[in-house]
């Protein structure tokens, strides 16, 4: 899996604290830093979303055992989760769905809100169970079939989330279906009917300005591994239009920069990005264009502020275990670790995601027949993700001299 998300959010933190200069800063502190960067980090106004919250978090104030209400202020505390990378709005959404649950047992809303809530911290067999189960009482309510969708993609059962997403997209062809559409396509090498799907989810809208500019991202990105540099900057600067300062756009203007060689740029943008919302795909970019400008201090400190990252992730439910094995893969760290999680994440989901970062971990141990053996399964859908493909390539090059 990837630092992103269609409805996986991948909400962190990190990475200003160098501009502070908490270099190399001890645990403790640079988690006690990282949680008050996520108090500052999210702009009053910046969403639709965030004005409605008042007004909701009135009424269930007024009417705390009103299960609608607790509802409606869930999805609005998720929605805000995703917007400013807080991860404690998972906790307080958990928290409204369930009483909106003890009050009505059968309130698909919130049903649903708990299904996206599991997808958000990576427990896709709950996701998926909590997706059926809101399908089972209200099969008209269409968006549980997106949130089944994300959730056998993300177990790798490809020939199910077709299925169920074919029925989606029949039922309501939108932004939600179409985006999901070019996601699946992506998977299985379709380049080009991913860029066509995304597309049409970008034309199609959303009620929350954030979706349709990340939409406008995730198209970026299509054109970007495709080579398209300049249709990509396109979308990226037209998603800064359509939502400003948006800290995705600012990272895709960031890997563009990358692309061109402009190092100079990509720190530029990489900041401004973590400047907005602090994620781990951002520190981790950061940190690589420092390191690739010589500046090894600059580069450590980003990196050293993973852990402090996944342990406010953690104590908010979110499990990031599998994207930790490579980052640890890649920095070449705690290796035996990071292959026990991607074992243990394989024996139970075979996303070709899960398969392409266990593939990477035993190559990087050195245990390169297996590498191979589980790069087969990461390529077995045709994907042309340029991370996969540079995996495949390196991993290939070792078993061919081994031989």
């Amino acid at each position: 899996m990837r630092w992103r998300v269609p409805v996986t959010l991948s909400v962190f933190l990190l990475g200003i604290l160098a501009y502070k200069g908490y270099t190399s800063l001890p645990q403790s502190k640079a988690q006690a830093a990282a949680e008050a960067m996520l108090e500052r980090s999210f702009a009053a106004g910046w969403s639709g979303n965030e004005t409605s919250i008042p007004t909701l978090e009135e009424r269930v104030k007024q009417e705390p055992g009103n299960p609608k209400w607790n509802a409606a202020l869930g999805q609005a505390y998720l929605q805000r989760a995703r917007e400013s990378g807080d991860p404690s709005f998972y906790t307080k959404s958990e928290t409204l769905f369930d009483r909106a649950l003890s009050a009505n047992p059968k309130s698909t809303e919130a049903v649903l809100g708990k299904a996206t809530l599991a997808m958000a911290r990576h427990d896709f067999r709950g996701a998926r169970a909590l997706a059926e189960s809101a399908i089972a009482a209200s099969p008209d309510v269409v968006s549980s079939y997106g949130v089944l969708t994300d959730a056998e993609v993300e177990l790798g059962d490809y020939d199910a989330a077709v299925k169920t997403l074919d029925h989606m997209v029949r039922r309501k062809p939108n932004l939600s279906s179409y985006s999901r559409v070019s996601y699946v396509r992506e998977l299985m090498g379709d380049t080009d009917g991913a860029i066509k799907a995304m597309r049409m989810a970008v034309e199609s809208g959303s009620p929350f300005g954030e979706n349709t500019a990340w939409c406008m991202v995730q198209l970026g990105n299509l054109y970007l591994n495709s080579g398209k540099l300049a249709d990509a900057e396109s979308q990226y600067q037209t998603a800064l239009v359509r939502f400003p300062d948006y800290a995705h756009a600012l990272g895709g203007l960031a890997r563009l920069a990358v692309a061109r060689d402009e190092w100079d740029k990509a720190a530029h943008y990489y900041q401004l990005a973590m400047d907005r919302i602090p994620l781990p795909e951002f520190a981790i970019g950061l940190g690589d264009v420092y390191e690739r400008m010589g500046k090894a201090a600059e580069a450590k400190s980003q990196f050293d502020l993973v852990e402090a990252i996944q342990k406010i992730q953690r104590a908010n439910g979110v499990s990031t275990d599998i994207e930790m094995a490579l980052f640890h893969a890649d920095r070449g760290e705690n290796l035996d670790g990071a292959i026990e999680v991607a074992a243990r994440e394989w024996s139970w989901r075979k996303s070709v995601r899960v398969a392409d970062v266990y593939a990477w971990t035993l190559y990087r141990a050195g245990r390169f027949v297996e590498a191979q053996k589980m790069m087969q399964q990461a390529m077995r859908l045709g994907t042309r993700d340029p991370l996969f493909l540079r995996h495949a390539q390196a991993i290939a090059l070792k078993t061919q001299k081994e031989s």
